[in-house]
């Protein structure tokens, strides 16, 4: 429950304060930064009013009612890296004869894309991919194929999943390309600028290599990769590789407060799957914020080599298991898509109060790197 405290001084001053409010990608509900409603909680009162006043940037309508949104950055601290505990010495990854495998043209920013739209653009995530399961139809029937799960191209041979995507699975391919499920041929725009693509890349897989420390509850390790039987072919604008954190300086990359980007199929918030390609942003929590909302009923860390992101209504779903969590990157002085994270679990209801939890790749790069082969 939120602290009467946090909601009364951010109500008596938001009249006043909403002119000067900043509304920016820091600014998030009161009841999506953790860390505020425990400072509520501790500390005197004159020295929350100051704070929490302070830290007020604007109101947000949700379901009709009026909510304060604070700069939940005034109230994180840096965490303490010791709790990825799956880091590697930097040699090993700097020096590792894989490293070759992994392509130097990477994340390209599409240029054309559409800025806080729901919808993806034609061409903003080519690395994206989806995974199809054989499911088991009635007595005397053909099992039949479904997308369950997605991914993202890393090279031309592997795509990089949730281990739970993948395990104990009746895996049928990888689809490349794709945007509308249900359309032929995707095209957007208005005429007469209209664009259109129509390849797909339809692929078998050679070999599904799972985390050999994946376990399902209370989950760990879960990452996978998929060997394709034959390399996609990056010469059409809609299949590309995204780009992994393998230098130190992106391992080592502080997230907090930053604000990431989840793609995919998934369920939406009423309730049934897209057959669209869809986006949301999200903001990343510290290691700290999310150890204290997902280990208060247990005796071990269950966040270890895990990001949590999400807000309220701003979550990633269960068809979207396998995805990528990306966050724009600098690398070789120029701006690029790196993927820090795939989608595992999250709260029953998506978008709650709970965030999504991912796994997080820079803690598993040695590992990747180790399992891929030309």
């Amino acid at each position: 429950m939120l602290s009467k405290v946090l909601i009364s001084v951010l109500v008596l001053h938001i009249c006043n304060a909403y002119n000067n409010a900043n509304h920016s990608s820091d600014c998030i509900l009161v009841r999506s930064c953790p860390e505020a409603i425990r400072f509520a909680g501790n500390g005197n009162d004159k020295e929350k009013n100051k704070k929490l006043t302070s830290s007020f940037c604007g109101i947000e309508i949700v379901d009709g009612k009026k909510l304060p949104k604070i700069h939940c950055s005034h109230f994180r601290t840096t965490d303490d890296r010791s709790a990825f505990t799956n880091e590697s010495p930097d040699d090993a990854i700097e020096t590792h004869p894989n490293l070759k495998l992994l392509p130097e043209k990477c994340g390209k920013i599409n240029g054309d894309r559409i800025i806080g739209g729901k919808v993806a653009d034609l061409y903003e995530f080519p690395w994206m991919a989806l995974i199809s399961h054989r499911t088991r139809g009635g007595p005397g029937s053909k099992d039949s194929l479904k997308f369950k799960c997605g991914g993202s191209i890393i090279n031309s041979k592997y795509i990089l999943t949730a281990a739970h995507c993948v395990v104990g699975k009746k895996l049928a391919g990888v689809r490349i390309g794709e945007l509308d499920i249900d359309s032929k041929e995707d095209c957007q725009g208005e005429y007469p600028d209209i664009v259109c693509e129509g390849h797909l890349q339809d692929i078998l897989i050679e070999e599904v290599i799972a985390h050999e420390g994946y376990q399902r509850l209370p989950v760990k390790d879960d990452i996978a990769l998929l060997r394709l039987r034959k390399p996609i072919d990056f010469s059409y604008k809609n299949a590309a590789p995204i780009c992994l954190p393998v230098s130190q300086r992106l391992r080592n990359a502080v997230l907090d407060s930053k604000i990431a980007t989840v793609a995919g199929w998934g369920i939406t918030d009423n309730g049934s799957e897209s057959h669209v390609l869809l986006k949301v942003d999200v903001p990343v929590f510290t290691t700290t914020a999310c150890r204290d909302l997902y280990n208060k009923n247990s005796n071990t860390d269950t966040t270890i080599n895990k990001i949590c992101a999400g807000e309220m209504k701003k979550d990633s779903c269960s068809g979207d298991s396998g995805g990528p969590l990306m966050v724009e990157d600098e690398i070789n002085d120029v701006y690029r898509i790196v993927q820090y994270g795939i989608v595992s679990y999250g709260p029953l209801q998506c978008g709650s109060l709970f965030p999504g939890v991912y796994t997080n790749v820079s803690s598993y790069v040695k590992w990747i790197l180790d399992n891929i082969k030309p």
